[in-house]
């Protein structure tokens, strides 16, 4: 089932999947927020070279 569910997330445009929900992972909050952080990063740096955000940062695979 959340091969299904990561197959349809990767069709979808401008949006990215983060964190405990939208990974389908359990995480500690430190965790979390890293991630986040990171994501962060990576969409700036996605935004600035012109390049597309994945669907997901972290593969919950």
């Amino acid at each position: 089932m959340l091969a299904d569910y990561v197959a349809l997330a990767q069709k979808e445009e401008k949006v990215t999947f983060v964190g405990r929900l939208g990974t389908y992972r359990y995480l500690d909050m430190d965790v979390t927020i890293r991630e986040a952080l990171d994501c962060g990063r990576a969409w700036l740096n996605a935004l600035n070279e012109g390049k597309k955000m994945p669907a997901f940062n972290v593969n919950p695979l």
